[in-house]
This record gives structure tokens, C-alpha cells and sequence, in this order.
């Protein structure tokens, strides 16, 4: 699953020139820590297209030899927090379970095969929600690329 937007880093290799990248491709390597949701994985690779289209990347398949492979990767896991409910000399605790998604993205220089750009996210996700998950996956990807080394030109 991916998540939301609330904890976003990215890292990039700011001795690369970002410039000479013209064209991506999505990696077709098995990839175990693949999203698991088919309608979040798909939502995530619109919204990375959309990002990297908008700084003039072109989609290739990766036999065509392209400038950057994506990788996204992504988990989920609960994550219980509890709430202190006092009223006069009673004290109550109540646990509250909850669903954190972490969506990583990738981006590989083709020609060296190292990391080039990594994007990481890290959020509450709603569990009965998925219409409200997939707008979560399009602010942290949008939030993600606001840091890419290049704007958006389009």
C-alpha cells in the first residue's frame, strides 16, 4: 500500500546532472516489496508518470534503453495508539488501531545502475477507504517530486 503525505523525505545524488535524463522506464524486475493493492500500485505509477512527464521525461519500455528505471515499492503495517479517557476519578484506556502505509519510489540511473533519486513516505492510511487512499498516493507523490532536483515544466 502507499501512504499519505504527512511524512515525506527524499535524497537524491546531487552530483548528478538531473538535465541529461531524458527518458524513464518502469523496472519489469521482480520486486518483493511490490504494492500489494492492484488499484494503489496503479494509482502510484499514474501519478510518478504524471510527475516525471511534467519535467519532460518520455516513457520507454526498458528494453529501449531509457535514462532512469522507477521502482516503487511499498507495505503496510497497524500500529496501535491508545487514548486516556478520564472522567472524575475514573481513568479509562482504550487502544486504537490504525493502518500505516509506506511508499517508496526509486528512480535508477540506467546507465550505471545505481540510485539516482528515492522518494519515501510514510502515513495513516484508511482501511474502508480506497477512493480516499488513492488521492493520499496522488499528495505524497506530488509532495515527493516537488523536492526533485529539476521543476515541473509543463
Amino acid at each position: 500500500m502507499a501512504a499519505a503525505a504527512q511524512g515525506v523525505t527524499v535524497d537524491y545524488n546531487h552530483k548528478l546532472d538531473f538535465s541529461r535524463f531524458h527518458t524513464y522506464a518502469w523496472g519489469e524486475q521482480q520486486n518483493a516489496n511490490q504494492i500489494m493493492s492492484p488499484s494503489l500500485a496503479q494509482e502510484t505509477q499514474n501519478q510518478v508518470n504524471s510527475q516525471l512527464q511534467a519535467r519532460g521525461l518520455m516513457l520507454r519500455q526498458e528494453r529501449e534503453a531509457p535514462d532512469l528505471i522507477v521502482v516503487t515499492s511499498g507495505g503496510m503495517k497497524p500500529q496501535t495508539s491508545y487514548k486516556l479517557w478520564r472522567t472524575g476519578d475514573l481513568v479509562s484506556i482504550t487502544p486504537d488501531t490504525s493502518s500505516v502505509g509506506t511508499l517508496i519510489v526509486d528512480l535508477y540511473d540506467a546507465n550505471n545502475k545505481r540510485l539516482a533519486w528515492r522518494g519515501v513516505a510514510q502515513g495513516a492510511l484508511n482501511q474502508g477507504n480506497s477512493n480516499e487512499n488513492r488521492q493520499l498516493v496522488e499528495k505524497t507523490v506530488t509532495s515527493m517530486f516537488q523536492k526533485y532536483p529539476l521543476p515541473a515544466t509543463k
